[in-house]
């Protein structure tokens, strides 16, 4: 019996929203110098969502279980009733949750009916131990990522203080 399902998953249909997911992961930074065949293989662990228009998808404090990509629709990205960022097909959020532990600082709601994909920590996890250079390299992009974001941070505090 545990012989069958390893068959159905290596002939399972690949499902049409992984080959679209790859294609948007392959234009992120965070993906950028990790082979097709990787950003394939970690996309399809991945896992699809729906939300309605109007919908929370993430509530500010909440634990942050990982990243979030968008394949359609649009959502706003907002802290104490302020709206931070709109976000459409192709944008990443919540990337911060990938590195840490750490509560959500931002609440995200869907503005347009979305399809959305998560990327949790324990897919990383996953990653890291079945393909540990690839992997590296996401945690690299990361890691920059994350940096540039402080000093943008960093820049507008001091431009305040002046």
């Amino acid at each position: 019996m545990a012989h069958e399902a390893i068959w159905l998953r290596l002939f399972r249909p690949k499902l049409e929203w992984v080959e679209d997911a790859c294609a948007l992961c392959e234009k992120n930074p965070l993906f950028q110098k990790v082979p097709r065949k990787s950003i394939s293989w970690l996309v399809s662990r991945m896992h699809p969502r729906s939300y309605s228009a109007g919908e929370p998808i993430i509530g500010m404090g909440n634990a942050g279980a990982g990243a979030i990509l968008i394949l359609s629709g649009e959502v706003s990205v907002q802290a104490n009733g302020v709206e931070l960022e709109r976000m459409h097909r192709g944008d990443l959020f919540g990337e911060v949750a990938l590195a840490a532990d750490l509560p959500r600082t931002a609440e995200v709601v869907a503005v347009l009916d979305c399809e959305l994909v998560f990327f949790l920590r324990s897919d990383l996890q996953e990653w890291l131990a079945i393909m540990p250079k690839e992997a590296a390299r996401l945690l690299q992009n990361l890691s920059k990522m994350l940096a540039q974001r402080l000093m943008e941070k960093n820049k507008m505090i001091t431009k305040q203080g002046d």
